[in-house]
């Protein structure tokens, strides 16, 4: 079984790698950024994705910071999926419970509910905190019985 995580933080993302591998059963690969996570998604559909919402649009190097940070990159990924029949199960893990602007400001549990809505291959959205490991039971919640547990026979 294949897991992408696309995660623009690269402690975040390390620290999602390391316990989906020492966790379960898997080959987990990762993107840095909204267009490298779309990229990867569409040549290779995996078979779960761990998705962030605000991400920087591209990848950041030593000569480009990677762009603007677009607060619904996620929700952007989720449609171009849902446009190109990619049916991929999707949980988003992101540091933050508010996202966008005056203008578009929505909460973490409105985007729930909206996602739940719209797109058939969303299977939850938890908040990821660094300092505090409650985010590790609430994947493993969700995931259930969908990825194979190392050790597990």
């Amino acid at each position: 079984m294949r897991i992408l995580v696309v995660e623009d933080d690269d402690t975040k993302r390390s620290e999602l790698v390391t316990f989906l591998s020492e966790t379960y059963d898997v080959i987990v690969e990762s993107a840095r950024s909204f267009q490298g996570g779309l990229r990867a998604l569409l040549a290779e559909p995996p078979d779960l994705i761990l998705l962030d919402m605000t991400m920087r649009n591209f990848d950041r190097s030593l000569t480009d910071d990677g762009g603007r940070p677009h607060p619904f990159a996620g929700r952007e990924i989720l449609r171009q999926m849902h446009r190109n029949r990619i049916d991929t199960p999707v949980l988003v893990v992101t540091q933050f419970d508010r996202f966008g602007e005056e203008h578009d400001f929505t909460t973490l549990a409105q985007l729930k509910e909206e996602l739940g809505q719209k797109y058939p291959n969303y299977i939850g959205a938890i908040q990821f905190k660094g300092n505090v490991d409650d985010w590790k039971p609430a994947i493993k919640s969700i995931l259930g019985s969908r990825v194979p547990v190392r050790g597990a026979s």
